[in-house]
């Protein structure tokens, strides 16, 4: 999936000799196709053959980032499967980020267990702002990532609206024996998520999504192009030698959006819309000010 990604309309030829010489996987054109049929069977992934060009190709499709987080997973999976066991071996060769802080990768299972089995989920919340702990009782919908934190998504008893809930503020966790209520219900909510970056969707000014327009350097450009903010993302290069380009997205802007836009510094511009331009100048004489 990577290699079709990377480099559309590759011929079956072509696939098979990167397959070879990139991954040393030496396999036959028949096992190839019953690899397409897998990944269409298991994954509901499309491979595309175009006649003019006589080329495979794939599509840009939720479902293939969800694929590639689900590789991403299982191979750290079997990555860690393999450090435990020699586990001299791997603190030779790996160096993990500090996890040790973050709390809540406990809750993964029971989260996924009430998820599946349509039990309801009972935790205590930490409110970081208000120092206060809330207690809860929640249907469970989804398990979400952002940023590498994990982030439950469910209803709340006496709610029709679905919440966030990071897992790093979860306490005291159990399934309950009580039926949640059915997850169809709020699936139109969960199209909230298609339209923002990071997992806050009620703080955006308008309620719809919205063209946002960006002036970056080449050099960040290409960090967009291999790392995509956003689904709607469209990278423009400059026709001329000014050694800048152009991003533009369809979303609503949100905190996170600016915050991971205020991350890239004097390398990115917002052009529009104007009260984005704005907002993003506030807080940039904000951060002025404390150091002025």
């Amino acid at each position: 999936m990577h290699l079709l990604k990377s480099y559309p309309d590759i011929s079956k030829a072509d696939l098979l000799d990167r397959l070879r010489e990139d991954y040393d996987l030496d396999i036959s054109e028949r096992t190839l196709e019953r690899d397409f049929g897998i990944l269409k069977k298991d994954f509901n992934l499309d491979i595309i053959y175009d006649h003019t060009t006589k080329g495979y190709t794939t599509e840009e499709t939720d479902q293939l980032t969800t694929f590639f987080k689900f590789a991403e997973l299982s191979s750290l999976a079997e990555l860690y499967e393999e450090g435990l066991k020699d586990y001299e071996t791997f603190q030779k060769w790996v160096i993990p980020d500090d996890s040790e802080r973050f709390k809540g990768l406990e809750h993964l299972k029971p989260i996924l267990t009430g998820i599946t089995s349509g039990l309801k989920l009972e935790f205590d919340k930490v409110n970081y702002y208000r120092e206060a702990e809330n207690h809860y009782i929640v249907t469970p919908i989804r398990i979400k990532e952002y940023l590498n934190r994990w982030y439950l998504i469910g209803v709340p008893d006496g709610i029709d609206e679905i919440r966030n809930f990071g897992i790093d503020r979860i306490k005291n966790l159990k399934i309950t024996d009580e039926l949640a209520r059915k997850a169809s219900l709020f699936e139109d909510q969960l199209k909230n998520y298609d339209d923002i970056v990071g997992v806050n969707f009620n703080d955006s000014e308008n309620k719809k999504p919205e063209k946002i327009k960006m002036r970056v350097t080449n050099e960040q450009l290409n960090y967009f192009k291999s790392l995509p903010m956003h689904h709607s993302q469209v990278c423009v290069a400059s026709d001329d030698n000014s050694g800048w380009g152009f991003v533009h997205f369809h979303l609503k802007p949100n905190y996170e959006f600016m915050t991971q836009l205020l991350r890239i510094g004097d390398k990115v511009e917002v052009l529009e819309p104007k009260w984005l331009r704005k907002k993003i100048k506030l807080q940039i004489d904000a951060m002025h000010s404390l150091y002025n």
